[in-house]
């Protein structure tokens, strides 16, 4: 009798955990991997995300209306490491990993700063030497 009980209480406790995330999407975003190569051949990135929102020209009494959209934008950005490591297997731009240096985030926009754990090399930097890559 115990074993059914742990087996349900084990069910139950699995899909309350998966049922909580399946309806988040990331708020719409114009979003660019901005990569930065130094001499020395380390290579930086910045992940930025400009938020595409409603007219910013709204008054005291629009914005309490509006708060809990705005609340939900600064906890908008759940699955950024897997959308960094998404981005970085597309792009090939930091092959064997990378590690974040700091986020950064606003009602208007959110961007990480991170580096890769491999130098660059002569074909990396002929590859990512034209700028910012609109994702």
């Amino acid at each position: 009798m115990s074993f059914k009980f742990v087996l349900v209480l084990i069910s139950v406790v699995g899909l309350a955990a998966c049922s909580g995330t399946a309806g988040y999407l990331a708020p719409p975003a114009d979003e660019r991997l901005v990569p930065e190569i130094t001499t020395e051949g380390t290579k930086f990135f910045i992940l930025q995300r400009d938020y595409l929102r409603p007219d910013q020209g709204r008054g005291a009494a629009s914005m309490d209306r509006t708060r809990g959209r705005d609340d939900d934008l600064l906890m908008g950005e759940r699955y950024i490491e897997q959308r960094l490591t998404l981005i970085m297997e597309r792009t090939a731009y930091c092959r064997e990993g990378f590690f974040e240096l700091y986020r950064e985030q606003t009602l208007n926009s959110f961007s990480v700063r991170g580096e890769c754990r491999e130098d660059a090399t002569e074909a990396d930097r002929e590859r990512f030497s034209s700028g910012p890559i609109p994702l």
